[in-house]
Order: C-alpha cells, then structure tokens, then sequence
C-alpha cells in the first residue's frame, strides 16, 4: 500500500504537478492521522474491555467470598443454637433436687462446646484487589467503602464474641474436681475419653453413673450454667448481627456480578 501511494507521488513530481502534489500529499496525511485515531480507538476499546471484564472478575470473585462467609456463619449460628439448647437443658437440670452429676456435666460440656471458635470472613479476592493497582477498575466507589465497612464491622464483633468465649471457657475450667462438677465422668462415657482412652485405661476408673451433685457444687453449677446461657444468647446475637452485615453485601454484590455478566 505504501509502495502505491509513493509511485503516485513520483507520478505526479515527474509530471511537474506541484500543485496536485500538495494536495494528494495533505490527503495522505489526513488518511494517515485517520488511521491512527481508528488505531488509537480499538486499542482503547480493547484496554477499556479489558477492564470491564477484569472489574466484573472481581465482582464475582468476591461474591464468592461472601458466599463461603455465609455459609461458615450459617454453620456458627447453628453451633451456638446447640449450645445455646444445653445451656438451657443445664439450667432445667439443675433447677430439680438431686441432679445427676453426669447428666449435668454432660450438658455443661456441650454448652460450652467450641464457644471458642474464630470466625474468618475469606478476604483473599479483596487483598488481591488492594494490593496493585486494581482499586481503579472498581468504578463504583462506594463497593470499596462498603468492602471497608463489612470487614472493619466484622473484626469488631469478631473481638467481642472471642472475650465473651474467652470468660466462658475460664468458668468452665477453674473447677480443681472435674469429678466432682460430672465433667471428667461424662466425657469418658460421652465425649472425647470415650473415643481416646484405651479399653483397659477407661475400665480401670470407677464411675458411679447414679452420683448426685452436693449442694454446694449444684449451686455453684447453676449460677454457672446460667453464665452459659447468656454468654451463648449473646454470641447467637453477635452472629445474626454479622449474618446480616454479610447477607446485605452479598446481595449487593450478586447484583454486580450478575449485570456485569449479561
């Protein structure tokens, strides 16, 4: 192409045409600079999609995240209702003469059973947004400030659910007779010992199955379990609080991915 236009120039010189020259020369650089534009144009528009595709990536990327924290604060929510029912069924217990001390020990060990347990919100698709030069392509900035708000909120409900496990778990270990509270008794019979103590170890401990709790240790069990039943009702609050946090953003964000996909 170029060959061709370069003989038409010579044409025109060799046939001493200046004047047509210049304007066929004023037309190819026209042509040139159009070329250009329309070159610059689809570069743009390729970059441009590019971008697109790559924010509504992210979009679905995260909207997986909050998926999986969803179902993890699913499966914490229905943790704590379980605890939550022993607690209760400790208090009932308690509440009658001469509670069994297995029985109520069982129900105690169940009430506290993982109260401890750390909820981590998956935030691998946000730090790999924050970590180059990717928090451009997010268009909307008011998904950043609401990514930033969902975690600042979660970490803070985070702290206060593992003090109120924490303080749980200090009550239901400062017991120097784990027989005497029924907690030893009943795990041999129901709970770990019975899958890690070998036959001969757990047949050589004596356990009276219809052992009655004293009076002091029934009371002090009672005071206890009623602990358990608000440290579990606050942690059932704490949870819905963040299941809310995550289902609003969840919903946000299946809305991004699903528009940015049509």
């Amino acid at each position: 192409m170029l060959k061709f236009f370069r003989r038409i120039r010579y044409d025109l010189m060799e046939q001493n045409k200046t004047g047509k020259y210049f304007k066929y020369a004023v037309g190819e650089i026209v042509l040139v600079v159009i070329g250009i534009l329309i070159a610059l144009s689809i570069n743009n528009w390729n970059e441009q999609s590019k971008a697109n595709n790559l924010e509504a990536e992210y979009y679905c990327r995260l909207l997986e995240d909050l998926i999986q924290d969803g179902n993890q604060i699913d499966a914490l929510i229905n943790l704590t209702e379980s605890r939550l029912k022993a607690s209760n069924q400790a208090v009932r217990l308690l509440q009658k003469d001469n509670p069994n001390t297995i029985e109520v020990g069982r129900q105690i060990a169940l009430a506290i059973k993982a109260i401890y347990t750390d909820f981590r919100p998956n935030n691998s698709a946000f730090e790999d947004l924050k970590s180059g030069a990717n928090l451009s392509i997010i268009k909307d900035k008011n998904i950043i400030k609401a990514l930033n708000t969902y975690f600042n909120n979660i970490e803070s409900l985070k702290s206060v659910i593992k003090i109120n496990g924490e303080n749980a778990v200090d009550i239901y270990y400062a017991h120097n007779d784990s027989f005497a509270n029924g907690k030893t008794p009943s795990s041999i019979l129901h709970g770990r010992f019975k899958q890690g103590m070998e036959p001969d170890v757990r047949e050589a401990i004596t356990i009276d199955t219809m052992a009655i709790l004293s009076k002091a240790m029934q009371k002090r069990l009672y005071n206890e379990a009623l602990r358990y039943t608000s440290a579990n009702t606050r942690q059932l609050e704490l949870y819905n609080i963040i299941k809310d946090f995550s289902t609003s953003i969840t919903t946000l964000f299946k809305r991004k991915c699903d528009k940015s996909n049509d």
